[in-house]
């Protein structure tokens, strides 16, 4: 006999499932949102972890231009998020939200897809075992992370939108917000070694196909979703005057007193962080004196104080307040990486980058509600399109700046102040925490610990 599904248990079955998912997830449309940022974000880790692997351990191996090979990768990673990051906010601003993912997401997904195909290309019909040479092989690799990183510049600030759209009730962003930022924390632990395991086990084919799947993947996902009216809208007044509205967008950050205070903070704890990309392998290796294996821990450690600073955001966010939390976060971080250079150790500098993965976090999370809280919906993609690649732009010159004075002006360097002992990496580490605990000031002393009223926007320009 076939089951009622029409009577009273089936609605309480239906309700049940549906408070499930609320609790989870807020709501059922940012949960599709977030299982898709899931799948993408491991996806991502895995695809720049893979191409790395593969150009030090097999295409540029033993090579004199290896260095400048693995240099080449990260710059067209990055350099889009700096030059197409603030153009990309003005298109976002006017576009469909959920349908600029999916054509990202499209996009990127032919991209990596055809990447793979050309790494190679010995099972292809005709092409025997013949493969690319070396030079081209990396010349593709280097365009298709340029135009990968392209499409995660619209990617990025629609789903953002999106989620302001998606989660209307102010009290319920932090949440969202620290949701979707663990997911950066696990893809951190868990995406390395899955790239490691395709790569030396498999070939890199088979991580790119995993990474192509991924957007596939989020791609599902978002064709599922239900997407507000606002969020398919064109903001009124929006007729395709590109100049203006890129000014625009960079006005309403500069007039804006709490979106100027996060930028300057936001900067001034990049130039801080940024270079510990380039300094902490020489960190492991000379001033902890431990194993170049180790220096993976130091990430994988980080990944789970970020899980964990979004579980702490989760639960005691809206006690404290986003402003209290972010100024002191970057206070706390600025400190931890201060003392993280003074240590000899391997065992206490991994519990330092537990703590430094919480702090970090939570600044990106408290950030995020602020941002949607005070910005008028129209500039939601222009707002995180300046602040972001500025904030990216701070981290390059910080590591531009940091290789130079390790390298040049303090190398060799070994003072002792107050029986502190100090060399060079140890002094850089100390000046990045020192600005970081200066923007965590500067934020204190511009931002109100409680959170902005409604309506506060365009009105609040001033200051």
């Amino acid at each position: 006999m076939a089951s009622n599904t029409t009577g009273p248990d089936a609605i309480g079955q239906s309700s049940g499932a549906s408070g499930l998912m609320k609790r989870l997830f807020i709501n059922r449309d940012f949960g599709l949102l977030w299982g898709g940022q899931a799948i993408s974000n491991l996806g991502d880790v895995v695809f720049d972890t893979a191409l790395l692997l593969w150009v030090g351990a097999f295409l540029a191996a033993g090579k004199s231009w290896a260095p400048l090979a693995m240099s080449a990768i990260l710059l067209a990673a990055v350099v889009p998020q700096v030059v197409a990051g603030p153009i990309a906010g003005v298109f976002v601003d006017r576009w469909d939200k959920r349908r600029t993912m999916m054509a990202m997401d499209a996009a990127q997904a032919a991209l990596v897809g055809l990447l793979a195909v050309a790494v190679d290309i010995s099972h292809l019909p005709l092409m025997g075992a013949r493969r690319l040479p070396d030079g081209l092989l990396l010349t593709l690799a280097c365009g298709d992370v340029l135009l990968v990183s392209i499409c995660a510049q619209f990617y990025r600030p629609a789903r953002f939108a999106l989620v302001g759209d998606l989660v209307p009730d102010d009290d319920l962003r932090p949440r969202a917000i620290s949701m979707s930022q663990a997911l950066d924390g696990l893809a951190v632990i868990f995406g390395p070694p899955i790239a490691a395991a395709l790569v030396f086990g498999l070939g890199v084919q088979w991580a790119l196909v995993v990474n192509a799947l991924s957007f596939a993947a989020s791609f599902g996902f978002a064709v599922r979703i239900r997407a507000p009216r606002a969020a398919r809208s064109v903001a009124p007044g929006q007729h395709g005057d590109f100049a203006r509205e890129f000014r625009a967008g960079f006005r309403y950050v500069a007039r804006h007193r709490v979106l100027r205070t996060l930028l300057v903070a936001v900067v001034l704890a990049w130039l801080g962080f940024g270079a510990l990309q380039v300094l902490g392998y020489f960190f492991v290796t000379e001033n902890l004196g431990a194993s170049p294996a180790l220096f993976g821990w130091l990430g994988s450690c980080f990944g789970v104080g970020a899980v964990g600073g979004a579980v702490l955001v989760t639960i005691y966010g809206k006690r404290i307040g986003l402003a209290r939390i972010l100024w002191m976060s970057l206070v706390v971080s600025g400190i931890f990486v201060a003392v993280l250079g003074h240590l000899t150790s391997i065992g206490p500098a991994l519990v330092a980058a537990v703590i430094f993965g919480v702090s970090a976090t939570t600044v990106i999370i408290a950030s995020g509600p602020l941002i949607l809280d005070v910005t008028e919906r129209e500039f939601v993609g222009r707002v995180t399109s300046v602040i972001t690649p500025i904030g990216r732009l701070a981290a390059l010159i910080s590591i531009a700046i940091a290789g130079y004075l390790v390298s040049e002006v303090l190398a060799g360097v070994d003072i002792s102040v107050l029986g502190v002992n100090f060399n060079a990496v140890t002094l850089v580490f100390t000046g990045m925490g020192l600005l970081a605990v200066a923007g965590g000031l500067y934020a204190r002393a511009n931002l109100d610990d409680a959170k902005p009223p409604d309506g506060v926007g365009a009105a609040d320009h001033g200051g």
